[in-house]
């Protein structure tokens, strides 16, 4: 996940408190159109660019929001990268455009919406 290549910069922000070290973080705010008439906001700190928040929506899908919290640096189980036993048989999707992370959002909502 990454700032899109179109996103313009709404502003800084700092989430937690600035009183003390260590106990907040600065965030930069990007924005940016999806296809089909979409919008969305997303936000990575400005150290790491570790990503915040993302919200979205186009008039076919509404609104998607993920939030990320708790974030640590480095990695406690390293048993966490690999793949679930469903994975062994799944079939990758051969696509004429290459997926991102707002492709992928956009392909969940999609099914989420047909599966209602």
């Amino acid at each position: 996940m990454q700032v899109p290549a179109n996103a313009k910069l709404m502003g800084q922000s700092f989430l937690g408190s600035s009183s003390s070290w260590g106990m907040g973080v600065l965030t930069n705010t990007w924005y940016g159109k999806l296809s089909e008439n979409g919008h969305y906001t997303t936000a990575f700190t400005e150290v790491g660019c570790i990503p915040i928040f993302f919200s979205g929506y186009t008039p076919e899908t509404g609104w998607i929001t993920y939030d990320t919290f708790n974030w640590i640096i480095g990695t406690s189980n390293p048993m966490d990268f690999i793949p679930p036993d469903f994975c062994v048989a799944s079939k990758l999707e051969e696509t004429k455009t290459p997926h991102s992370f707002f492709t992928a959002v956009e392909s969940l909502a999609m099914k989420t919406k047909r599966d209602k």
